[in-house]
């Protein structure tokens, strides 16, 4: 189910939140603690730029889900919010840090002088077995050793889970607290995680304002009924794939192939065709 108007787990609360210039503090300093810079390193250094989708007629409009991009010394960031992290959003985060790394070259630039590229997705659901790692990095890498990074200091693509944070108990961690007030579904549950946390409460007072305003409400509230269905679609083409490949696992246990082959073929780890084999029985 897609998260409702208050959740800032809703893609376009997210974005309008985190692009406003009252919450200009609030995006410093998440952005310092998930790039583990020193506190205060980004006051003002941030520029932020977003197209607000509120105003399009429907989901399907271009840059509808208009991403926040931020630069800052030779840095550029991408900062997006997904329901649902796919294959197919999977691919189009890829592309996105990617089009933003080439898009820096000129004729007669350097390579070297592009600066770097980071790509930052909030996701409630993944289909990358990532176990209970909040904030997972992917780089290219060699295969047979992933230590070898092809281009590491130009981009990465970071995976932040928030269904993990959500799992949380009480912590001291600044880090883990803010992704649990992110993953806050509430104005309550925000209450309480950002009590004695100034930086927080400032920005819980402005989300609670922003959400209750009769015109910004209406609009969220369209945009939900359309991203819904939208994030509803995406979700049943991955549980069918998942299911296609379950079909097929069964096919190949009946063939008498190895569990080995079957999981790199499928995708399925080999716990869960052993657990196939069990129920075949």
């Amino acid at each position: 189910m897609y998260p409702k108007t208050d959740s800032l787990m809703n893609d376009i609360l997210f974005k309008e939140t985190f692009a406003d210039k009252d919450n200009r503090r609030q995006l410093e300093f998440l952005l310092e603690l998930l790039l583990e810079y020193p506190e205060g390193y980004l006051k003002n250094k941030l520029e932020v730029k977003y197209e607000s989708p509120l105003e399009k007629e429907n989901a399907k409009e271009k840059s509808v889900r208009g991403d926040i991009i931020i630069h800052f010394d030779d840095m550029t960031i991408n900062l997006e919010a997904y329901q649902v992290f796919n294959t197919n959003s999977i691919d189009k985060s890829l592309y996105y840090v990617m089009r933003i790394q080439a898009n820096k070259l000129e004729v007669g630039n350097d390579y070297y002088k592009l600066g770097k590229t980071i790509q930052i997705n909030f996701v409630e659901k993944t289909s990358l077995k990532l176990g209970d790692e909040l904030v997972a990095n992917f780089h290219i890498a060699y295969d047979k050793n992933p230590k070898i990074k092809l281009l590491e200091n130009f981009f990465v693509i970071k995976v932040v889970q928030i269904d993990k944070a959500r799992k949380l108990g009480y912590t001291n961690n600044v880090l883990e607290r803010w992704l649990q007030f992110i993953a806050a579904r509430n104005k309550e549950e925000r209450n309480s995680i950002a009590k004695g946390d100034e930086l927080l409460v400032e920005l819980n007072e402005w989300i609670d304002k922003y959400v209750n305003d009769e015109e910004t409400r209406e609009k969220l509230n369209k945009w939900d009924i359309q991203i819904a269905k939208s994030t509803g679609y995406e979700l049943g083409k991955e549980e069918g794939i998942a299911q296609r490949n379950v079909e097929i696992a069964k096919q190949m246990i009946e063939a008498n192939i190895k569990i080995e082959d079957i999981s790199k073929f499928t995708g399925l780890s080999m716990e869960e065709i052993e657990n196939l084999k069990e129920n075949e029985k």
